[in-house]
């Protein structure tokens, strides 16, 4: 499970880059993924999604890592059942789905 989480990190890091986001705060309730992106281990990772984030991260940014608790995570439980399960492919949102907007608002008041 965690390549995939590794390329999802990445491409929608790439993706705010691309569309002009350089400060990003990157959530997730993975600990382990948080841990090895967040104090630099992906630096000497053989995973080349690890190694593409590290550049990223030396990027002129200000890219944050930070764990949240799965119940503290809602929305993102929300979206996944919502876009189709290809785990080969970026979906991405121009609005959030009408339903998600009350979860948003519940993540980050718990958060």
């Amino acid at each position: 499970r965690l390549p995939y989480l590794y390329k999802a990190i990445y491409e929608g890091l790439n993706l705010g880059w691309k569309k002009g986001f350089h400060k990003v705060v990157t959530e997730s309730d993975n600990v382990l993924l948080i841990d090895i992106i967040g104090n630099g281990y992906a630096a000497d990772n053989n995973l080349s999604e690890l190694r593409l984030i590290h550049d990223l991260c030396k990027q002129d940014c200000q890219l944050k890592f930070r764990h949240v608790l799965r119940e503290h995570n809602r929305l993102v439980d929300c979206i996944v059942k919502v876009v189709p399960s290809d785990l080969n492919r970026l979906s991405g949102f121009e609005d959030s789905p009408g339903h998600a907007q009350s979860l948003f608002e519940e993540d980050a008041h718990r958060a």
